[in-house]
């Protein structure tokens, strides 16, 4: 690949595009022909120039040879002039063609740069409203399907209005050769443009259908790929399985009513013709009473010949452009959305006033008479999305717009304070950093930032990069400060057991770290960015006691020391803390200062062994432009840090190198791909329909030979005779053309489109029961391309290049064929230039399937990236403008390579597609040449079908080689497909054992024999040599320091990965013998990181229909949401968004255990279930867990040790090996041992709690 010139460069084109967006009424089409009307009117000259060269042939050139065959005396001097001339005049315009397109291949990529760069820059600024309108992979199906469809619009407009003028040009030259009767033929002409609009219109309808139901099958397979371990863990596969199928049924449908539209395009593309000639002909002999000569005949079949070019991308104008119109619709609707507004923000830059006001007293945080609510939803939301809800996380909303959250909030923090947040489950907290960081909706007051922001959102959001890019967050490296923020975010272990330190690369959404090591590089990461101000909600909801008091210490009171810290939390310790200088309770949407009087004197906060980073600088110290000038950094590119060694390389990688095979498409996947459409008897009919076809053709054209030879050969009484014979005759072969047709295009679309479901459900299949490890290793954007992009296309464009490259080979072999046939030895000289077309086709396929194939694996990181920078968009913008710079930078990083190969296929098709045209010119100088030395040995009426069929060839061999180039393009996609069918299983979903142990498990014993355990094959152990049995009903905890491997414990039983060695036995049966399914339905979870499924509430906590209302009411209680639930108007059919956004964090654990309650398994793992809620709460919470879970066997993994105080055993885990197991009461009465430690320095009162 070449660099790109800058003209072609996204940031460049973007910003012309947006700068003319603005100023054209926002209207995308308008846009593009304000920036490109120049060029535009350039192409079409050149469009009419090439228009004009087409019809030399059979406007002028083969009228003049036929009089000539027919005179007495022939000019072979003047006939060979003026084939001498054709040739000269094809030549140039076959250059002015190749540059035409070009440019408008050109056009087409750069609108396309356009819009990509303008939708992810939007992406990143939609706001909780639109974010809610718009999911992660609707903006995905917009990158993948929409901008192709607007990009062939722009390559192919012109074709709008030069197909219509060609057509006018023919039928007057049509007037010219048979008089009124083409009035006739324009009418047969008109109604098949009628019938065309119709069917554009249904056409266009029928797209929007087709794109929402796509929209909506690409919205569940984001949701279940981006959260598979929780499908796994729930051994929800089949239930997703047969939803997925059932979205895809009704797309199906969608394409089979599409493809009948189409179906009638491409009829009437094929059949006008013939449809037009006969009608003509008809009228010119029965109705006129004139005799057909040879050159009516074929002059007239020559020119409508010469319009099969513009006629075949009839279907392809409506079809682009009815896909155009529905798409620019769906970008241009995303574009207009609402964004996050700063303005709800006012900082030291943009008012002075308040400036001058919050400098008396240096405030840097401030509300004032604050009223704030979730975005209100558009109307065409659905009623039952339209319900009271209190949220706490920030990217849930309110969607009730009479309903306040907060009312009448006042809050000041000045620089420097420590301050914390509490409150019950679902009051605000995170409502309220969301209302600080503008996130939130102001309806009333003021909101004052007086500095740099520095974010910890409540579900952290890891990059797909290494670890030192994820806490570099783009700034430059600077080894102590990185150093210190490493220690005080307590990492430094951490990092160092990883295979390539902090240059081991992490997964999508940090797949392959624990929960507290998430949190901490998160927290690493905004402590980092060196900011002023750190909002920061929850970071050590999953840290246990010694690392929070290790981050409490080292980091909020030593690394932050001069910052100003508001954190949200519910441990009573912190909240209780004296180093805390201000504590705020949120409750029922007030915000209460609840510092105790004593503490309101602001203490010093004790010195910690981590150096603080440098105080920041105060807004009332500076000019206010100088804080604005410092936003404005030189952007990193991608690729900066990455400055790995080979060997840490190889350690470090997780992703793996998106797969590409070399050479052309294998025959295995052909094969395999034939077999998907029904086998090789499906080709047989499809190819013996398209003989029929072209033998019928061939037979209607000679036909029409031997009747204009009568004029010659017949008196004119006996011609006129014969005429009706002679139509009816030609009448039944254009009848049995248009049969034929029909039935060949309609085999083909049927064919395909059975192919297309087979492969979409076996890739389900594939994947659905592929190892966690691939996932690990591959982004989700590579999932979505082969959803998105892959799938489309084997529904629409293998069978829609499929049709046409069986009837463009059959046509040009019939051709060639006849044409030898009549020349005899002359028409030889044909097939050495067939055979240069044949060695120029394959040297330029070659080199095109792999740049095609670099497109496909280009494209990837691009989803992957839109897919994580929606996700982490709040998170982005409370970081400040020049991070959304950066991203919005990296994306055009990715563009550019994705562009750039692009670019080289656009330059290739057209180098390829020039040399086609030469050689094409050279045929048919070579098939006149040679009637120029032969036309005393054949018939005028040969002669003239001969030439006509010559004509027609070059547009012949230039249609098979973009259909063909379209087909090399499309057959990579069963390619791709095949690669992920054909993954490895994670085991067996089903197994004998399953049947004969239906009561499994009856007591719940678990029992682990010298267990070792590993993520992947090369990795190090996570968990080591470990025994130990857990009696059935037992309440065991497991603890240990973050990283320990408690998680790795959970992972092992839930068979995530088989064992490295050992064995578990749950009731004595080896899980390694049962099927997954079985396993994983029996075990109940509630996850540390709960997701939640788009729906309604009632379908999530009973997905299978198990359970009647009252059991859900009675779950619900239980787990203190039944108020929060029968507040809403829809109550159990009330909605669930994409991940549960409308629940905070707390209220998503809290309906995992709601639903584990209902299932009532015998063994049920306690992942931090609790880490997100109060105190109060967690303790109701786990007087549930005792008394419903009580013939149970439970495991709870816990940080807060009160969770696991009174639990029967605990195990402590350390470096992956159990080195503790006992009582709690005994392991606190050792005086020494981790636990010990644990239960100290987390200062629980032991007495109390045992």
């Amino acid at each position: 690949m070449w660099p790109l010139q800058d003209s072609n460069k996204a940031a460049t084109l973007a910003s012309n595009y947006v700068s003319v967006y603005a100023t054209h009424g926002k209207s995308l089409l308008r846009t593009f022909f304000a920036i490109y009307w120049v060029k535009l009117i350039v192409i079409a000259v050149m469009q009419l120039f090439t228009a004009a060269c087409d019809l030399y042939g059979p406007a002028y050139v083969l009228q003049k040879v036929v009089r000539a065959v027919q005179q007495p005396v022939f000019d072979p001097i003047a006939t060979s002039l003026l084939v001498l001339s054709l040739y000269g005049i094809q030549v140039v315009g076959a250059f002015v063609k190749a540059h035409m397109k070009f440019m408008n291949d050109v056009i087409g990529f750069q609108f396309g740069s356009s819009l990509r760069s303008m939708l992810f820059e939007k992406a990143l600024k939609l706001n909780a409203k639109s974010k809610k309108e718009k999911s992660a992979g609707d903006i995905a199906n917009l990158f993948s399907t929409d901008v192709n469809s607007v990009m062939e619009f722009a390559t192919n407009m012109n074709l709008i209005w030069i197909v219509p003028v060609q057509i006018g040009i023919v039928l007057y030259l049509l007037y010219v050769l048979v008089g009124w009767a083409i009035f006739v033929g324009l009418a047969v002409v008109f109604v098949i443009l009628v019938i065309n609009a119709v069917v554009a219109i249904m056409l266009g309808k029928e797209q929007e259908i087709l794109f929402q139901a796509k929209d909506n099958r690409m919205k569940v397979v984001n949701e279940v790929f981006g959260a598979i371990q929780i499908v796994k863990f729930n051994a929800w596969e089949e239930k997703f399985l047969d939803k997925l199928i059932e979205l895809r049924l009704a797309e199906v449908v969608s394409i089979w009513k599409y493809m009948r539209y189409y179906l009638v395009l491409m009829m009437f593309m094929f059949t006008t013709p013939v449809l037009v000639t006969i009608t003509i002909f008809a009228t010119f002999t029965l109705w006129m009473q004139l005799s057909l000569t040879v050159e009516i005949v074929f002059s007239t079949l020559a020119l409508f010949k010469s319009l099969q070019d513009a006629l075949f991308g009839l279907p392809v104008i409506v079809m682009s452009t009815a896909q155009c119109f529905v798409s620019v619709k769906r970008i241009n609707a995303v574009l207009l959305m609402d964004e996050f507004d700063p303005s709800d923000v006012q900082t030291p830059a943009s008012n002075a006033a308040l400036k001058a006001k919050y400098a008396l007293d240096r405030t840097v945080l401030a509300i004032d008479q604050g009223s704030f609510g979730w975005h209100t939803p558009s109307d065409n939301t659905d009623s039952a999305s339209k319900s009271n809800k209190k949220v706490e996380e920030s990217s849930a909303y309110e969607d009730n717009a009479a309903t306040v959250l907060f009312a009448g909030v006042n809050l000041t923090i000045q620089q420097g304070q420590f301050v914390v947040l509490h409150g019950a489950v679902g009051q605000g907290k995170s409502s309220l950093c969301a209302a600080l960081l503008g996130e939130m909706r102001k309806l009333a007051g003021t909101v004052f930032v007086g500095g740099d922001v520095a974010y910890f959102a409540q579900q952290s959001w890891i990059q797909n990069a290494t670890v030192r890019d994820n806490i570099l967050f783009g700034k430059p490296f600077d080894a102590a400060k990185y150093a210190s923020v490493v220690e005080a975010c307590a990492l430094t272990t951490d990092i160092a057991a990883l295979p390539a330190g902090d240059r081991t690369e992490i997964g999508q959404k940090g797949i392959n770290l624990s929960g507290g090591q998430k949190a901490r590089m998160s927290l690493a990461r905004a402590c980092y960015s060196d900011a002023d101000i750190f909002v920061l909600d929850s970071p050590l909801s999953a840290v246990d006691a010694i690392v929070q008091n290790e981050i409490f210490t080292k980091c909020f009171l030593g690394l932050l020391r001069y910052k100003t810290i508001l954190l949200v939390t519910h441990s009573l310790d912190i909240i209780q803390s004296p180093h805390v200088h201000r504590t705020f309770l949120v409750q029922d949407g007030t915000v209460t200062e609840s510092t105790p009087t004593h503490k309101r004197a602001n203490s010093p906060r004790p010195i910690s062994s981590v150096a603080p980073l440098h105080p920041p600088t105060a807004y009332w110290a500076v000019d206010s432009q100088d804080i604005v000038d410092d936003l404005v950094v030189t952007l990193p590119r991608y690729d900066d840090h990455k400055t790995l060694m080979p060997e840490e390389h190889e350690t470090g990688t997780l992703v793996v190198e998106e797969g590409r095979a070399a050479g052309r498409v294998s025959k295995a996947v052909v094969i395999e791909y034939i077999g998907a459409i029904g086998g090789w008897w499906s080709m047989i009919v499809m190819l013996l329909l398209t003989l029929a076809v072209e033998a019928i053709k061939v037979g209607s054209d000679m036909w029409l030979s031997h009747w204009s030879n009568q004029s010659t050969s017949l008196s004119p009484a006996d011609f006129r005779a014969n005429t009706n014979h002679n139509i009816l005759i030609y009448g039944i072969l254009v009848l049995a053309t248009c049969v034929a047709t029909l039935m060949q295009i309609s085999s083909v679309l049927v064919y395909g489109l059975r192919g297309a479901k087979k492969l979409f459900s076996e890739m389900l299949h594939s994947l659905l029961e592929a190892p966690m490890l691939f996932f690990d290793a591959n982004p989700i954007g590579r999932v979505l391309n082969r959803f998105g992009d892959d799938i489309l296309q084997v529904d629409m464009f293998i069978p829609f290049s499929f049709a046409p490259i069986l009837v463009q080979t059959a046509s040009i072999v019939a051709k060639i064929v006849t044409t030898i046939a009549i020349t005899q030895w002359m028409g030889l000289l044909v097939l050495p230039l067939m055979a240069v077309y044949g060695f120029l086709g394959s040297y330029f396929l070659a080199p095109l399937r792999e740049v095609n194939r670099i497109q496909k694996t280009t494209r990837s990181p691009l989803l992957s990236l839109v897919s994580e920078g929606i996700d982490g968009s709040t998170t982005i913008r409370a970081f400040g403008p020049k991070y959304l710079r950066r991203f919005n930078c990296i994306h055009d990083d990715l563009l550019e390579a994705f562009v750039g190969a692009r670019f080289v296929a656009v330059a290739s098709n057209q180098w390829f597609a020039l040399r086609v045209e030469l050689i094409s010119c050279t045929i048919v100088f070579a098939l006149l040449m040679g009637i120029v030395v032969m036309h005393d040995a054949i018939s005028a009426g040969l002669i003239a079908l001969v030439i006509t069929y010559g004509l027609s060839i070059p547009a012949n061999l230039a249609g098979l080689v973009n259909v063909w180039a379209r087909m090399e393009t499309a057959l990579i996609a069963p390619e791709r497909l095949y690669e992920y069918i054909q993954l490895t299983k994670e085991g067996e979903r089903h197994t004998p054992l399953d049947a004969a142990s239906t009561s499994w498990p009856t007591h719940g014993q678990v029992q682990f024999d010298q267990v070792s355990y590993r993520y992947k094959p090369t990795a190090p152990l996570v968990l080591q040599d470990v025994s130990f049995t857990v009696k059935g009903g037992e309440k065991v905890g497991v603890v240990g320091r973050t990283g320990a491997g408690k998680s790795s414990l959970m992972m092992s039983l839930f068979r995530m990965n088989d064992l490295a060695a050992g064995h578990i036995r749950i009731d004595g049966l080896d899980i390694a013998d049962m099927g997954l399914h079985n396993l994983r339905s029996h075990l109940a979870i509630i996850p540390q990181n709960p997701v939640l499924f788009k729906g309604t509430l009632r379908n999530y906590l009973d997905p299978f229909v198990e359970y009647d209302d009252d059991q859900l009411w009675i779950a619900l209680t239980k787990v203190q949401l039944a108020d929060r639930i029968g507040a809403d108007p829809d109550k159990l059919l009330g909605p669930v968004e994409e991940n549960g956004e409308n629940f905070s964090v707390g209220e998503r654990q809290m309906l995992c255990m709601a639903r584990a309650l209902l299932r009532q398994a015998k063994i049920v793992i306690l992942d931090e279930a609790t880490a997100a809620i109060d105190h109060d709460t967690d303790q109701l919470l786990q007087q549930v867990v005792r008394s419903e879970f009580a013939t149970s066997t439970v495991l709870t993994i816990a940080h807060r040790l009160d969770t696991v105080l009174d639990c029967d055993r605990i195990l402590v885990f350390d470096q992956g090996r159990l080195v503790q197991n006992d009582t709690p009461a005994a392991l606190v009465n050792a005086g020494t041992g981790i636990f010990f430690d644990l239960v100290t320095e987390g200062g629980y009162s032991l007495e109390k709690q045992l």
